[in-house]
């Protein structure tokens, strides 16, 4: 699940991504008072096996019931593992507008939110983020190009130091080409992004501390270029945990 909110005074609606019919809103009646119904399974982070009914000209549907697959048990209890799964799912909600998402987005968002709930590791890892919003761009048709430069197509391995990237339309551009437009990025910036999207999560290695801020920036930076409202999680990694 990936948020709710209360509707009236006993009702609740709740906003999910599903593997077969993408994201979806619906009101769940009585959720907010029954004892019965819907016991912790309207909780965020949570994998739920969902059943519902389409109304007809509504956007919402009605939730008839969510029964526990998998429930976020340390994600509640830490907060470190609390403030990457915020990021998860709002990114998700961002990037991901009405039933468009494909199953492949739903199968990371299982993959990642697992992950940080069940390690062993006593914090997660910033890669794991990392992975998670190259996976994204790439299965919402946002995939950055980074293979060579956008202009001259000088492959990636010969680019000279004094690259840039242009966070607008996602393309590098080596150093006589981008005349000093973009944001400045290292080869061994572009190298780690490349080699994120095609190892899982957990396999993610560890980067240094400028890499893995450069990084960042620039995912982040093009993520907000794509999406129509700012992001609050990443304000909170960062002022919390320096992610």
């Amino acid at each position: 699940m990936l948020r709710a909110r209360p509707y009236g005074e006993s009702d609740k609606i709740v906003t999910f991504l599903t593997r077969d019919f993408g994201k979806l809103s619906g009101i769940a009646k009585g959720a907010s008072k029954s004892r019965r119904r819907f016991v912790a399974s309207l909780e965020p982070f949570t994998h739920v096996q969902l059943g519902f009914r389409a109304r007809r000209q509504s956007d919402l549907c009605f939730i008839e019931s969510a029964d526990i697959v998998r429930a976020a048990r340390k994600i509640a209890l830490d907060l470190d593992r609390y403030a990457y799964s915020t990021y998860v799912v709002e990114l998700i909600d961002s990037m991901v507008e009405g039933r468009e998402a494909e199953p492949g987005v739903f199968d990371l968002a299982e993959e990642v939110l697992c992950l940080i709930d069940s390690s062993p590791d006593p914090a997660p890892s910033p890669q794991w983020l990392r992975r998670f919003e190259v996976r994204m761009l790439t299965l919402t048709g946002l995939e950055p190009h980074l293979e060579a430069c956008g202009r001259c197509r000088r492959p990636l391995s010969g680019l000279p130091d004094g690259s840039r990237f242009n966070p607008r339309d996602g393309t590098l551009l080596c150093a006589p080409c981008s005349a000093g437009v973009g944001m400045q990025i290292s080869p061994d910036a572009v190298e780690a992004i490349v080699a994120l999207r095609s190892v899982p999560a957990a396999a993610a290695g560890t980067l240094s501390t400028p890499l893995a801020g450069e990084v960042r920036v620039l995912l982040q930076t093009f993520i907000q270029h794509h999406i129509h409202r700012p992001l609050r999680s990443p304000g909170l990694l960062r002022r919390i945990l320096d992610v």
